[in-house]
């Protein structure tokens, strides 16, 4: 598994607003990092992306109030996109500005 390229295919989910897929191929990778300890670290920056990705998929669904405990999780492991030393922070960023993008953009 190329992780790059995993990450390059869940912002292109999320660029087509296809949430739940782009869920999907999160928690898998989430799933995948957290369970080695070398990026177990890491794996917590794709537990926030998980549940970014959930908080807008709720939004669209109208259910409010549970978009905005989720949100809360995001928010408690965002900075770790700024600390972690990972060859992925850029895509980390990408994938980061694009969510503040759709929850920008998203009818509430």
């Amino acid at each position: 598994m190329n992780i790059k390229d995993e990450l390059l295919e869940l912002f292109l989910l999320l660029e087509e607003n296809n949430f739940i897929n782009a869920h999907d191929k999160c928690e898998d990778l989430w799933r995948i990092y957290k369970n080695d300890k070398n990026t177990r670290e890491e794996s917590f920056i794709l537990k926030a992306f998980v549940n970014a990705i959930a908080f807008l998929e709720l939004i669209k669904m109208q259910r409010y109030e549970h978009a905005k405990k989720i949100w809360q999780i995001f928010k408690k492991y965002e900075n770790l996109i700024e600390e972690i030393n990972s060859q992925n922070k850029i895509e980390y960023k990408k994938i980061q500005k694009l969510i503040y993008t759709k929850r920008e953009n998203i009818k509430i």
